[in-house]
Formats: C-alpha cells, structure tokens, sequence
C-alpha cells in the first residue's frame, strides 16, 4: 500500500464514528462492538474462582503495579507477568486474565476505502477453550471487563501499524499510576457487586453536587487541541501566543464552581494518597467520539459520564452542560 493512500486511511481513521469511547466497561461484550450484555453471575464467579494473571506492559515497574493492586485490588488473588514475558504456553481452560492489548482492525467500505480502528486496551476474562497451533496456543473467552486507553497525538498519526497485535508507538494518555488504580478500584468493586458498567449511558450520580462546594481538579496534558482532518494539534490552552488558543479561562466561562488545572504528578499524589473524597476531569477523545468523566479520585467511582459523537477537543460547552447538572442536583437539596 503506498503512503499517500495509508495516509487516507489514517484520516478517516478519526473522521468515522469510532466502536469504543470510554475507559471502563464492564459486562459480556465484544471489546471493538457497540453489543453489550450485563455480567454473567456464571462468568464473574468462574474469573473470581481463580488467581489473575495481568499481563501488563513495561510501561510502569512491576514494583509500581504491585503497589496499586496492594491496595485495591481484593477480589482475587494475582500475579504480574511482563507483555514481553507472556507467550500463552502455560494457558488452560479457566485460567483467569487481565492481559493488555494493542490491536488494529481494518475494514473495507462499499467504495473501496479502507479504514482502521484502534483498540488498546486491558482485557479481563476466563479462558472458556483453548486450541493448539503451530504459532502457539489460542483461546476462546468470557469477557467479564476491559479498561480503553486513549493514544495521543502520534499514535494517531502512525502510518506504519499492520493490522493484529503490535507494539505501541507514543504515549497513552490515560495509562498512568493513579488513573490505573481507579480504573482498577472500579472494576473490583463492580465484580464484587455484580454492577455491569456500560460505555455509552450517560448518567449523573447525586454526588455530583459536590462540586458546589469541591475544587474540580483538571490534568493539564488533557487540555490540546487536535485536528483530525490533517493530523495536527492545533493548541494547547497554555499557549495563549497561538491564534487557535482557546485560554482555559474562556473554556470555562460558564463554569461558575472552583477548578484547578494541575500537573498530572501533583494529580497522581493525590489519588494515591486520598483520605478525603475529591474530584478529578477525565476527557478522553477516542477517533470522532468524545467522552467527559468526573471521577472520585478517592474511591474511583464515575459521578458522571456525558458522551459526544462526531466532536473533537474539550470545548466551554462542556463545562456549561457540567455546570448545569450541578447547578442543578444543588436546587434539589
């Protein structure tokens, strides 16, 4: 395939309604497929019947994983193995994992255009059958949850990924210490509670009133603006010196409660360290679909989760649609 028509196929990479929008979901489901089903009881007590293996890149040391699973991850027991460790060789019937993932599907159009979807993503199941073959061992599974990571801006970029497994190239946004542990935090208790977590319900939890009163921490690397048409980012909301800087006081003009955009580092101490309930931004863009959570950096849980097809960047309607929920829930009381 040559560059100018890979180069196509990477734009339309981002201007296609994209399958996965969110970070969490938990349920029966086909991870690059809209279906979805609640948990099944048979399912949940078959993964939790058994030690989970994670399988997990060497993005973070072990040391680092152990010290978030330590201290949320209760439901079963685990062990840690490398991504560049695992081979599959020793997998049963049974065998219970959450095993990172980087996959690439391509599908053809009507009109002959070829487009890629990407999913990177941690993948909890059991091992329902498993099959030899002469590149090793394959298994069909029971998907109880995953984890989506959102790539940044050169991943989006990449030109050069085939289709199936690969390795990762660039930086996932949301792949970070203390997002994991909630992320993680989530899924325990969700598997313990039987509680199936859907990407695309939007809701608003009663406790999102809280922030009439809470400061609403933003992580700055999540402030950029990308343009999917070409490729490029077109801001970051500390550059007030480039024509398309939105300012961060413009984006949030209409949001009339206390924020404070900090330093993911400064974010991450505050999640590992939480003894008080606080709130964090989440904003996700994943291809031409965008996601905006507000997490409880103390116990992970989501209070609220507003979705937006065919949209790029964070933009001062969303915090005016937050705003009003708060604004909102507040009057009730």
């Amino acid at each position: 395939m040559n560059s100018i028509f890979k180069i196509v196929i990477v734009c339309l990479i981002f201007v296609t309604p994209t399958l996965i929008i969110s970070q969490v979901r938990v349920g029966d489901f086909n991870y690059s497929k809209y279906k979805f089903n609640k948990l099944s009881k048979q399912d949940v007590k078959r993964f939790t019947n058994t030690q989970t293996t994670f399988v997990l890149p060497d993005f973070l040391s072990k040391e680092s994983y152990e010290k978030i699973l330590n201290q949320v991850w209760d439901i079963t027991p685990y062990r840690i193995v490398s991504k560049n460790d695992f081979t599959g060789d020793n997998i049963k019937t049974d065998d219970a994992l959450a095993r990172f993932k980087s996959m690439e599907l391509e599908k053809t159009t009507k009109s002959g255009m070829v487009v890629s979807y990407v999913f990177n993503f941690l993948d909890f199941h059991v091992v329902d059958k498993v099959k030899e073959k002469k590149k090793g061992k394959i298994w069909w599974k029971s998907r109880v949850a995953a984890i989506y990571f959102t790539p940044d801006v050169k991943i989006r970029r990449q030109i050069e990924a085939s289709s199936g497994d690969r390795e990762i190239s660039g930086d996932l946004l949301n792949f970070r210490l203390g997002y994991l542990k909630n992320y993680l935090q989530l899924i325990n208790k969700s598997l313990k509670n039987n509680n199936s977590i859907d990407i695309y319900d939007d809701f608003t939890s009663p406790e999102l009133k809280n922030l009439n009163n809470k400061t609403l921490y933003i992580d700055s690397n999540l402030l950029y603006g990308y343009t999917p048409f070409s490729g490029n980012d077109t801001y970051n909301v500390f550059l007030p010196s480039e024509k398309k800087s939105p300012k961060i006081e413009k984006l949030t003009q209409d949001y009339s409660f206390a924020y404070e955009v900090i330093d993911y580092s400064k974010l991450e101490e505050k999640i590992l360290n939480a003894k008080d309930d606080f709130y964090y931004l989440m904003y996700n863009q994943i291809n031409s679909n965008k996601i905006i959570n507000i997490v409880n950096g103390k116990t992970g849980d989501i209070v609220y989760q507003e979705h937006t097809t065919v949209s790029y960047n964070i933009k001062s309607k969303d915090f005016k649609k937050l705003a009003s929920k708060v604004e909102k829930l507040n009057k009730k009381n």
